[in-house]
């Protein structure tokens, strides 16, 4: 009751007990009756003396102090001096439940992981569903490679050899990860930077489709960097914090370095929109036909008619069109505005939790709980 009465008060992970089945053979193994084992306590007694001579009945007479005397009173009512002799050793044997720390604590990962498993999915099915008409087939396959990976650690995690080969092959998906990362950027930037003229709507949608598709790409990389980042950690089984922390640094950096060219590229879009040769006709053909209702309207045999009525209405849908057309673009972009990369990010926060700031580890009936009176920055 006081163990449970401090949850409250510290900060707590846990994994319930019923889960452990589903992260894989070396973690449910604690299960059945989690390892118990016999522990046996020697009390030192030197110095210690026991009766040698109590009989059945005796009793040591006791002083008015609540002290005894060094006498018996038997129990026919006669007394006798007692004997002593030096106490032996005193042992007690008892059952404890054996659990190893660092399973404990790798059971607590693997369900961390587990849980956002289905959103990280998610997330590598929206950004590799433009990849139905473009393919990039290198980028592609690393990022499923490290989704596989993800999904069989939870099975793996204990086998020295899966371990070591998948750690090697996600340092080369991560490498070429950065790679494509710097190279998409640098081509993003150069678009941009690019001077803005006078252009044909359908120029604009060419530019947008060239910078969409190398966003989408710069978008994969990162994704699939981070992602990487994560199982490399978990491989080569680097929990100290420091380490992870500089992978957590790194990762929001580029996320956002990712965001300010994001943004960037959104003003540039808006701009090119603006520039337009059908958003600047549309926007004075509708001006003019405002103008006109206005002017129609204050003749008296046509104002109390619907003509200017529908040429005030026309040229503000005419605005609204070229609005519409400025912005489409802009809108569309902005579903590469998210990277999806703040998931990752608290992953590691967790492992950081787990691995360096656990204090206590506590068990019921029904889950497994890690205590820590710090909270990882």
């Amino acid at each position: 009751m006081e163990t449970r009465a401090t949850l409250g008060t510290k900060r707590t992970m846990s994994v319930p007990i019923a889960e452990l089945s589903a992260l894989g053979a070396g973690v449910s193994s604690m299960i059945p009756a989690l390892n118990t084992i016999t522990q046996t306590t020697t009390i030192v007694t030197e110095g210690w003396y026991t009766l040698a001579n109590a009989g059945v009945g005796d009793a040591l007479k006791a002083a008015k102090n609540g002290n005894f005397w060094g006498a018996f009173k038997t129990a026919d009512g006669t007394s006798k001096l007692a004997q002593l002799q030096s106490a032996g050793p005193i042992s007690a044997t008892t059952q404890a439940a054996a659990f190893n720390p660092a399973m404990i604590m790798m059971a607590v990962a693997l369900f961390s992981m587990e849980q956002e498993l289905g959103k990280i999915e998610e997330m590598q099915r929206q950004i590799l569903s433009f990849l139905e008409i473009e393919k990039e087939a290198e980028i592609e396959a690393d990022v499923e490679t490290i989704m596989g990976i993800i999904k069989k650690y939870k099975l793996n995690w204990d086998n020295g050899k899966y371990v070591a080969s998948n750690h090697k092959l996600v340092l080369d998906i991560q490498r070429t990860a950065r790679k494509n990362m710097n190279a998409y950027r640098k081509m993003i930037a150069e678009i941009i930077g690019r001077k803005q003229l006078l252009v044909a709507q359908n120029k604009v949608k060419q530019v947008f489709r060239d910078l969409e598709k190398k966003f989408k790409f710069y978008h994969l990389s990162l994704y699939t960097f981070s992602l990487a980042s994560l199982m490399e950690i978990m491989l080569s089984g680097n929990f100290t914090e420091e380490y992870i922390s500089g992978i957590k640094t790194e990762i929001q950096e580029l996320t956002e370095e990712y965001r300010s060219l994001f943004d960037k590229s959104s003003i540039y879009l808006e701009r090119l929109g603006n520039s337009t040769l059908e958003v600047n006709v549309l926007k004075g053909v509708g001006t003019v036909g405002k103008t006109v209702g206005k002017l129609m309207g204050g003749i008296p045999l046509i104002r109390e008619g619907a003509v200017d009525d529908f040429l005030q209405d026309s040229g503000s849908q005419l605005e609204k069109n070229a609005e519409d057309m400025k912005r489409g673009a802009v809108h569309l972009f902005a579903s590469n505005s998210n990277p999806g990369t703040h998931m990752i990010v608290e992953k590691l926060e967790d492992i950081i939790q787990i691995y360096n700031y656990t204090d206590q580890i506590c068990i019921d009936h029904k889950k497994i709980y890690l205590l820590s009176n710090n909270l990882a920055g």
